[in-house]
């Protein structure tokens, strides 16, 4: 997926113009915090590296000019308590029978916030699809909690949590939430993991009309094309 996708994917999934998101992306970049290059057909691939990163952004500041610091504060922080990540349960038929949650992955204590996001983006399209995702940072506590399924994962600082609460900081000031919803995240991390299933780039899937939906029913449903061989 190229620059120009990447923005119009975040803008549309933030609800945040586009123009704005290009300002993020500009500042970010010009600190060396994501990928980066050529422009047109030579230009690099962004990565769910960099999806973390400007998602990060812009949860914890409305403000483009703070976004590099923003992001190498929140980017390691450090897993609170870690758990066993399972699919939340979901609707299987018409009589209100649920399937039961599926063990995917493990997430220790200390393991950094970007790195469980962007492993989490770059998971195949079912995993996304059916795991239910939400991302939520607080200020000026400087929290950010990212709930994966049925598990709530919890990033602090607690060197900067003692320090504030030493002279009750914690209780003072406006409390500031800004997050991200199960429907926002998977709309821009299923086509990275489209991508990494199909062998294929965004923008190739996109110039047919119609390919993206096929590739998108093949990695999640399991229905194949019409060309695909019987068997």
């Amino acid at each position: 997926m190229k620059h120009k996708a990447f923005t119009e994917i975040v803008a549309h999934s933030t609800q945040i113009p586009e123009k704005t998101v290009g300002v993020y992306v500009r500042f970010l970049k010009a600190a060396g915090l994501l990928t980066s290059g050529a422009r047109g057909v030579n230009a690099p691939e962004m990565t769910t590296r960099d999806l973390a990163r400007i998602l990060i952004a812009l949860c914890s500041t409305d403000r483009p000019s703070d976004a590099v610091e923003a992001v190498n504060w929140y980017r390691e922080l450090p897993c609170a308590k870690g758990g066993t990540i399972t699919t939340g349960k979901h609707p299987v038929d018409r009589t209100g029978k649920v399937s039961e949650p599926i063990e995917l992955f493990t997430v220790d204590a200390g393991d950094p916030l970007e790195a469980i996001m962007e492993g989490v983006f770059g998971a195949p399209p079912i995993i996304i699809t059916l795991l239910g995702m939400n991302f939520e940072i607080i200020e000026p506590n400087r929290v950010a909690i990212l709930t994966l399924g049925d598990t709530a994962l919890h990033f602090t600082n607690p060197e900067y949590l003692e320090e504030r609460g030493k002279d009750g900081g914690l209780s003072r000031g406006i409390k500031t939430a800004r997050s991200l919803t199960d429907h926002a995240l998977t709309e821009m991390a299923l086509p990275f993991g489209l991508e990494q299933s199909d062998g294929s780039t965004w923008e190739e899937m996109t110039a047919e009309e119609g390919r993206a939906a096929k590739v998108a029913a093949r990695h999640i449903f399991g229905v194949k094309d019409d060309g695909d061989a019987d068997g």
